[in-house]
């Protein structure tokens, strides 16, 4: 369902968040990502309820939501490799709180899941690589926030940048690229 506050829901909407899901999930067995039951759009930046701030995108795990400013879902794909795109990020978290889920239930949730814990280790049990990668700024500040911005981040990153992803850190581009099951040309 899209709904639209304040704005109208066009096709090319319609068109560029659910092909933003469809490059995401285009490897995955597991495709239908459940957590999400509607799109809500608002014209810019919107005020959350959730944390009392002003959001460009946020998911809602309770509503089943995934919430953009239209003009920065827009705004992700002018620029296509500034590793900013609000639609990839928004549904990595959709994708990832889902896989948590159903994580028994689907090879998918499995492998994601599974090879992201494997980066994650990989990264605590390398201090040189995760000192690099924090200091190449290769990864925008966000990215350290938290486990799930970490995630978001570089699932951006990895969609934006892949031939630069991979001459620079080609290890952690192979869990990306594993997690994501993308077996693709031009990854």
């Amino acid at each position: 369902e899209f709904i639209g506050k304040d704005i109208a829901i066009t096709e090319e909407m319609r068109v560029i968040v659910t092909a933003t899901l469809v490059k995401l999930t285009f490897g995955l067995r597991d495709y239908n990502i459940e957590s999400v039951e509607r799109i809500i759009f608002y014209p810019e930046e919107f005020y959350s309820q959730t944390n009392k701030a002003y959001h460009k995108g946020e998911f809602n795990f309770g509503l089943k939501a995934l919430v953009f400013s239209w003009k920065d879902v827009l705004h992700g794909y002018e620029i296509e490799d500034d590793n900013l795109n609000l639609a990839i990020h928004e549904f990595t978290h959709a994708i990832h709180f889902y896989y948590m889920r159903v994580r028994r239930q689907s090879t998918s949730a499995a492998m994601f899941l599974d090879t992201y814990i494997e980066l994650t280790s990989m990264l605590d049990s390398d201090p040189k690589l995760k000192s690099k990668l924090v200091q190449s700024n290769f990864l925008r500040d966000y990215a350290f926030t938290n486990q799930f911005e970490f995630l978001s981040v570089i699932v951006e990153t990895f969609i934006e940048s892949p031939q630069q992803f991979k001459i620079e850190f080609p290890s952690i581009y192979g869990k990306v690229k594993t997690m994501l099951g993308f077996n693709f040309t031009g990854y």
